[in-house]
Order: structure tokens, then sequence, then C-alpha cells
């Protein structure tokens, strides 16, 4: 039976925590977030953390480029607003978008728009004078991995709690066009009085990132799969031959019922690719799919 092999068979719970990307990265900001402040009582003098990973013009001069990433998994000490809203959102976005792309792209996505993020931070603030002080914070991902579920979910209506207490109802698209617009008007208004308190510009990379990664990346190599569509496979112009005049006995092959069985194995392993991604296929089914593209080619 199909649903007795192991790939089609639903993964508990603990399962998908074990092999989700999301939920690795749940643990890595969390557990830094509590060395963090350990450090931060044991040794209230000293700035470990910061001095290593915080993303500051004085820590690139110094040659840690590994700021540029390290940066987006520390939070704001000692405050716990700042880690439990970007934790929340990578939470429920990640869960969304990882199985429709898969573990690794998921994690791309995430990295990539911290970096991005990291790099339109500096072009704002790239002053060595502010000593350890600089940017933290998973929010540039977070704003990238948000802005990638807006653009391939526009119209499926969401409902969020405003300040964790009113719920409101709205679609995809608007939530990311508002979002778009504050960030932006924001990101003036921080320039124009000097006051940083929030990297918007940071948000904003991070936008970008999921905006250019939906229409480059996303468009042209998943979308086939992520709407459960049936192969369609037409023949090459080459092939359409006319027939020879001299002709007068004409062969066919029936490859119908040869078809539809491998039709249907190929669904499964498409069905497969949209949930887990294309890194979970085996041998064989990497080889069932060469097949069906030799065979619908006849």
């Amino acid at each position: 039976m199909i649903y007795d092999r192991p790939y089609m068979k639903s993964a508990p719970d603990n399962f998908y925590q074990q092999k989700s990307i999301v939920f690795k990265l749940l643990i890595i900001n969390i557990s830094l977030f509590v060395l963090q402040n350990v450090l931060h009582i044991l040794l209230p003098n000293t700035q470990i953390i910061e001095s290593l990973l915080v993303l500051n013009p004085s820590n690139l001069l110094e040659g840690k480029i590994w700021t540029l990433l390290t940066y987006s998994f520390l939070h704001s000490y000692p405050g716990l607003f700042h880690i439990l809203a970007n934790m929340l959102g990578l939470y429920f976005i990640g869960r969304v978008i990882e199985p429709i792309i898969g573990a690794k792209s998921f994690l791309y996505l995430y990295l990539t728009s911290a970096i991005i993020g990291a790099l339109l931070y500096l072009c704002f603030h790239m002053d060595p004078s502010q000593g350890l002080y600089g940017l933290v914070g998973a929010s540039a991902s977070v704003s990238g991995i948000l802005a990638f579920f807006c653009l391939i979910k526009p119209e499926e209506r969401i409902t969020l709690l405003l300040f964790f207490v009113l719920p409101v109802s709205l679609k995809p698209k608007w939530l990311l066009r508002g979002y778009l617009a504050i960030t932006v008007l924001l990101l003036f208004s921080e320039e124009l009085t000097g006051r940083v308190n929030v990297a918007h510009s940071a948000h904003l990379g991070g936008i970008l990132t999921g905006f250019i990664y939906y229409k480059f990346f996303y468009k042209g190599n998943f979308s086939s799969f992520s709407q459960f569509q049936e192969p369609t496979i037409e023949l090459p112009k080459w092939f359409k031959k006319k027939k020879k005049p001299f002709s007068n006995v004409s062969y066919t092959v029936n490859y119908s019922d040869q078809k539809k069985q491998m039709k249907a194995e190929v669904n499964i392993i498409l069905d497969k690719i949209n949930l887990h991604g294309f890194e979970s296929l085996t041998d064989k089914e990497s080889e069932t799919l060469k097949k069906a593209h030799g065979l619908f080619n006849k």
C-alpha cells in the first residue's frame, strides 16, 4: 500500500521538531539569550558576548566579519519583549514556510535576510564612535520570512494579536504593504532625528530579501511543486516528424497502462518534494523521476 511507505506516514510532533530548522533556530536564539543574561549576572562589568557578536563599525574595523550574521542571534538585554516578539514570528511563520520550500531553502532565506539587513543598516550607521552599541536581534530575518509568506499567500486571511491583546483579521498582502510603509516612514524619521532605538533599516533589508527570494528563486524553482500539479508533457518540435511517403506499414506501442502507473508514482514523489524538499528523496525516487521523464517523452 502507498500509505505504508515511511514518507507517507504522518510524523509525530517531536520528530518534526528534531528535523525542523525552525526548531533549531529557536533553540540557538533562546540559548544565547540565556547565556547572555547569565554572563551579565556573573560578570556585570564585562560584555563578552557583545564584544564578539554584536554588529557595529568598531567590531568590523577590528576584522570581526562574522558579526554581519552573529548579531541576528543576540537580543537586547535584559528585556524579554524583543526576543519574545522575534521568536513568536519565527515559530508561527516558519512552520508554514519551511514545509513548502524545504529546510535548506528556509535556512538560506533566514540567514540571507540577516546579512542583507546588516549591510543596509551599515549604510546608515557607519560611525565607529558608537562603541559596543550596535545591531542585535533576529528582526531582519523575521522580516524576510514575513515578506516571503505574504507574497506566497497574499489572499489567505490571517488573525493577528495587536499588542498581544487585540485580534485583527486581515489579508497578508495588506499586512506586507502596511509593514513596508511604516518601516520606510520610520527609517526617514530615524535619519531626521538621529534617534536609533529600532533598526528600521535592517527590517527594510529583510523585507527586500524576502521579495528578491520570492521573485527570482521561489517562482522559478518551486512553484510547479507547491501547487501539487500533475506534470504536463509536450513533445518537442523536432520529434513531430511527418510520415515518410514510402512507408506502408505503421507500428504503434501502447504506453497508457505504464504511463498511468508511472504518473501515480510521480505524484507521490512530487508531494514529498513539496513537503520536505528535494534533499528528502531517496536514490530510488530520483531514478523514478528520470525514468518518468524518458517515458513521457516517448
